[in-house]
This record gives structure tokens, sequence and C-alpha cells, in this order.
């Protein structure tokens, strides 16, 4: 019978511990612009009002444990930032090449306040839209004004044909612009490439192809040599530009049939497959190391006849190539079929990917809205404690010294900054551990963490100071990297006398 409680107690322990979630963990949110789905609101067209908007969106996620932002800042050749060649979106103002009023530059105003709360910013723009629709007013300096012939017409909008080089070109010469004026941390594209296949349209490419192609070639292969391109050109440009940005891709879920690639495909007979029907060959992209994560959608439930989540999630995980993966969830199907209950499934499976680095949930408001009690579920169980980013090996693994001169006095602990880091690095922010003294591995345990910012003190609660606890602080870089520990500063006993 002892035996038999030990077993259950020991089960209870790790599904309470997987549940709190690991000490490193991206937890993200897609924040969509294109019509208004997340911010600003539709017509809302105050400046002022579009920034308390945006501060209210952080504060929830803030709450809810969400430490990185995925904004889409560019939805159809457009901008929602100033320092941008082209004009901007309508979605600011209700007319396009129009500037916020009162004025201001949103995207410098987003990535103030994310950063100021410790979370991160990933500048989201999409790749293939010139319009929404044919039939848009367009502003003169739009691309469709300027550069007619870069464009093709589908269903109903304008797309780039990025057979041209001189559209990839200009695509890359975009990120590069965003990453010298910007203090982004990573450029993220989504799962637009070649366009969604419509059986009423047409992408009449044909000459493009003509010209361009390969002897022997196929148009199929031709543009998936596109849109590789594409990805490498940008890749290398962000190397050049700023070696520590991150650049990563959200891909459809479904790569490639098991019937189309018996070797690599994925456990799947029906549906779209990104590398067919979209030219996105992300197998490709990760095995060049052209990436620094995937964040496949996986927007599918788990008992899905044609797509279940977890194979899927299986195929993913094994095709990182060293990269993290970063779990794309459809939190917005709270709002119809899905239940807390589903989407509880969809964690668990992803925390248990032994290259799953962190969840992103589609979109901002399922979360916001509290739909179905799935914030107050994260929340509570799988956000309980605070989840520090992950960090970026193969772009930056040399950590900052342990901070120095660490005091604790009179409910104030204090400390300074160490000697500077090996590669120059400044720190970015400080972490402090509040730990019992029989504890051997309090740097692994994130409900140790109390403090996490750029502050060198903190006013400490009177439950904090217990005999037999202590506090230790570590310091990080950009990009996540944790120094050594400082000395511990024990709490003393209160005095008999």
């Amino acid at each position: 019978m002892m035996r038999l409680i030990t077993i259950l107690l020991f089960c209870l322990l790790s599904v309470s511990s997987f549940a709190d979630g690991p000490k490193r963990e991206l937890r993200g949110v897609w924040v969509a612009t294109v019509q208004n789905i997340d911010w600003p609101s539709p017509h809302n067209y105050d400046g002022a009002k579009q920034k308390s908007e945006f501060i209210d969106l952080l504060n929830s996620h803030q709450k809810t444990g969400i430490n990185a932002l995925f904004v889409q800042i560019r939805t159809a050749s457009d901008a929602l930032y100033a320092k941008s060649a082209e004009p901007w979106t309508t979605y600011l103002s209700g007319k396009q090449g129009q500037a916020p009023s009162p004025y201001y530059d949103p995207l410098e105003f987003m990535i103030d306040q994310t950063h100021a709360r410790g979370m991160e910013f990933h500048a989201w723009l999409n790749l293939n839209r010139a319009s929404m629709s044919s039939r848009s007013l367009l502003s003169s300096e739009h691309v469709a004004r300027k550069h007619p012939e870069w464009l093709l017409s589908y269903n109903g909008q304008l797309l780039f044909d990025f057979g041209i080089p001189a559209v990839r070109h200009y695509i890359a010469g975009l990120v590069r612009n965003i990453i010298v004026n910007y203090d982004v941390d990573g450029i993220h594209f989504d799962d637009y490439f070649y366009p969604y296949p419509d059986p009423k349209s047409t992408l009449k490419d044909e000459d493009t192809y003509l010209k361009y192609r390969h002897a022997g070639e196929s148009k199929a292969d031709w543009r998936r040599r596109n849109t590789s391109a594409l990805i490498q050109e940008i890749s290398e440009t962000i190397r050049k530009t700023n070696p520590k940005i991150k650049f990563g891709i959200s891909p459809f879920g479904i790569w490639r049939h098991k019937t189309s690639d018996p070797v690599n495909g994925m456990p799947t007979v029906k549906g779209l497959q990104s590398y067919d029907d979209l030219y996105a060959d992300t197998d490709h992209w990760l095995k060049q190391g052209w990436l620094d994560y995937i964040a496949p959608q996986l927007y599918w439930d788990t008992a899905h006849r044609v797509a279940p989540f977890k194979p899927l999630a299986d195929w993913w995980n094994a095709h990182s190539y060293g990269k993290p993966v970063y779990f794309g969830m459809a939190s917005y199907h709270l709002g119809d079929v899905w239940t807390n209950k589903e989407m509880k499934k969809q964690v668990e499976i992803s925390r248990s990917m032994s290259n799953g680095q962190g969840l992103i949930f589609y979109s901002s408001t399922s979360l916001t809205k509290n739909t179905k009690a799935f914030r107050d579920t994260l929340r509570r169980n799988y956000f309980a404690h605070t989840a520090l980013l992950p960090t970026s090996p193969w772009l930056d693994s040399i950590a900052p010294h342990a901070p120095a001169q660490v005091f604790l006095a009179n409910k104030k602990l204090k400390w300074q900054a160490g000697e500077e880091s090996d590669d120059g690095d400044p720190v970015a922010y400080y972490v402090v551990y509040r730990i019992p003294k029989q504890d051997k591995k309090h740097l692994e345990d994130p409900s140790n963490i109390v403090y996490k910012g750029k502050a060198t003190e903190l006013i400490l609660e009177q439950d904090d100071l217990k005999p037999g606890y202590g506090f230790t602080v570590t310091a990080f870089d950009r990009l996540h990297n944790e120094s050594r520990p400082s000395a511990v500063q024990w709490v003393k006993p209160v005095s008999s006398d």
C-alpha cells in the first residue's frame, strides 16, 4: 500500500511539474493587423486610442505569461511603421498613405512597450500580397503604381511574382530597412508564398518562367527555387545586417504526404501540401541553416481524421535539424467547436516533444477575450511560473559575467553588473532566484524565480525573508544566455533578543 501511495504521489508531482512548464519556453501570440483582426480595432483611426488599445493588449498578455509577440507590420505592400518606402496601411487611418493622427510611429511605440514588459518583439511581414483586392484604392507610392510589371493578378488580389530577381531583392531590402531602423528581436513570415490554389484562378507567370527557368526545369521546381532563393537572400541579409536577429517561418502544417514522398513525407494522405501547392520547401530551408526556428501552423484537433495534431507535431519535431520548433496553435477555434480540454491536450503534446521549445497562439484576441476560459487555464496552470526565452547558441553562446557586489539588508537586495562580457554584449536583464538551502538545482526550477527585469535592486516581500532561504542573481544578454549565479545572500535568522 505504501509503495502504491509513493507511486501515485510521484505521478501527481510529475504531472504538476509538467503542467507548470519548463524554465525556458517561448510563449507567443500572433497579433494580426490585416482587416483589423486583433489591432487596432475596426474604424479606430485615433492614434492615441490605438496606443491605449495596444497597451491593454500587452498588459493582458503579460498577465497571462506570454513572453513574445509576433505583430503583423506589413499586410499588403503597406506599412504600420514610419520608416518605410511603402505607404502607410489603410488600417491605421482608413486611407492608404495617410499617417496616424495624432502622429506616432506604431512600430517604434510597440517595440518600446513590449520590451518594457520583458517580452520579445518579432516583426511579422506578409510576403506575397501587394493588395488585399485588385479594386483597392492604392496610394501613388504603392508598388503597384511604381512597378506594375512585378505583380500578378490572382483571385481578386495583386501578388508579387517571385520569379523576378528584382522582386526578391526588393523584399530583402524591406527586411534590411526594418533591422537597421527598429530594435526588433526577429523577422517572421507566415504561410503565404505562392498563393493557395483556387480552381477559378490561374497564376499567369508563364512569361517569367520562360525567361528565368533552368534547362529542363518544371514550373513547380522553378517556383520552389524562387521561394528558396527569396528565403536564402532574406536570411543572408539578416546575417550581414545584424547577425543576432532571429529569422523564422510559420508554414502550413502539412509539408508533404507520405504518398508524395515515401522517405520524408508526413503520415497524411489528403489535403493541401506546402511543398507541392505553395512551393515552400521548408525542409530544405532548415537543412541549409537559413532559419532560426520553425513555427508550423498545426490548426487541426487531436482527433482530426485527416491531419491529427500529434502525428504532425511528431514529424516537425523530427525534421527541425537542430533548430527549435514553436508549435502554432489555433486558439481561435475556441470560438467555435474546440474545447478548453482540446487546447490543453495540444499544449501537453507540444511540451512532450524533444525539440519543442515553445507555443504560439493564433490569434491574440482569442486569449485577450479569455474564450472558454483558456487564458485562465494558461495563467493558473501551464504558465503559472515565469518562463525565460530559449537560447540561440548558433547565433550567440557567450554569456555575460555574473553580477557583482550582491548585498541583502533591510528587505532590499542590491547588485551591480559584473565585468564586461567576453563578446562585449551588454546585460539585457537580470533574474533573481529565491532558493532553499537544500535545493541543489535551484537554477533549473522556474518556481524559484522572483524577479526578471533591468533594475539592479529589489524590494523583497516579508514572506520571502524566511531563515533557510537565500537569493542569487544571474545576468542575461539579448539572446538569453545566462551568466553563472552570483554568490548566494542568505536570510539571517531573527535574533532571539
